[in-house]
């Protein structure tokens, strides 16, 4: 089978140099997706980004069988969903959710009104926009709890997220916010407690295999995942290990997937905080995946390799697919 690997790094768009987005692909991990996937015995090459992918179609010159998508996009609030809504035009079969589910997903705000109208606990938030005035903001943050976290509605991978624990500072942060990424800010409290990833790969209830995940960095209940531990930090995923937990998540990630209609794999984050209340945070159904990441500590948990863990999500794509 001929895998095209659909992707898109930082370098690929004309930015300047004060980055303030991180949610892309590094080149290196990329290329070891590649590796691998033609390790397992499929013919995997890289495509590229969207511009490359209908640049092939145009010229006739497109000739893959199945597109591994893991392009993130830029400059709309839709940009998840564009690479997934030209394939679906061109009827052409691709791993992972949907335009309309990648679209709802980065939408911080509308997923936890999802999750609020499943009677899902989420912290308590408002969204502000360039429009908000100074006033209304510190209204509004008077109305939470002391410290809020503060995110780009629309970006992922912890771009421009800040933690503050003053209203006056937090209010600077918003507008701030509001300016460099000319889009809604996602304002709520910040859950002191435990940082949970549970990473899910199946299409069915029958099928459905999950994970819950943590990071071996997290020394107190203020602690979270930030940039620079991402892109830069050294830490591990490990296991959490609570039937417990896991019986109480299994039901809040499954209402999720399948509400927003997820497909083949997604991960679903959490705070808990010390009374062991369960606080959704977000829902990624695009993923970055990678070797020591929570979908190999899920592949582990069932004594699989990482190899293994691929090849088990492109087979869950290729029987929904009917290929």
């Amino acid at each position: 089978m001929k895998i095209g690997i659909a992707y898109d790094t930082f370098e690929m768009y004309d930015f300047d140099e004060h980055r303030l987005y991180y949610d892309f692909a590094e080149q290196a991990s990329i290329n070891k997706l590649c590796y691998l996937l033609n390790k397992l015995g499929y013919q995997a090459e890289l495509v590229g980004n969207t511009n490359n992918i209908l640049n092939l179609i145009k010229n006739n010159a497109f000739n893959f069988q199945l597109i591994y998508n893991t392009v993130e996009g830029i400059g709309s609030r839709n940009r998840e969903g564009l690479l997934p809504a030209i394939l679906e035009a061109y009827k052409i079969p691709y791993i992972g959710t949907d335009s309309f589910g990648l679209s709802l997903t980065l939408n911080k705000t509308f997923t936890k009104i999802l999750a609020e109208k499943l009677n899902i606990t989420t912290p308590k938030y408002f969204c502000s926009t360039t429009e908000t005035t100074k006033n209304q903001l510190l209204q509004q943050l008077k109305l939470l709890k002391l410290p809020v976290i503060i995110k780009p509605n629309f970006e992922g991978n912890s771009s421009g997220i800040c933690v503050k624990d003053n209203y006056d500072n937090a209010v600077d942060c918003i507008m701030e916010l509001c300016l460099s990424y000319q889009s809604p800010i996602l304002c709520e409290e910040f859950i002191v407690g435990q940082e949970i990833t549970v990473p899910m790969i199946g299409n069915s209830e029958s099928d459905m295999i999950f994970a819950v995940t943590t990071v071996d960095i997290q020394r107190n209940g203020y602690f979270w995942l930030d940039v620079n531990c991402k892109v830069f930090g050294d830490y591990k995923n490990i296991l959490v290990k609570s039937k417990y937990l896991s019986k109480r998540l299994s039901s809040i990630c499954k209402k999720l997937f399948f509400t927003i209609g997820c497909k083949d794999f997604a991960r679903i984050d959490f705070r808990i905080d010390e009374n062991n209340n369960i606080y959704f945070i977000e829902v990624n159904p695009l993923p970055a995946l990678f070797e020591g990441g929570s979908f190999d500590i899920l592949g582990q948990s069932i004594g699989l390799s990482y190899e293994e863990t691929l090849d088990l999500i492109i087979k869950t794509a290729k029987k929904r697919l009917e290929i």
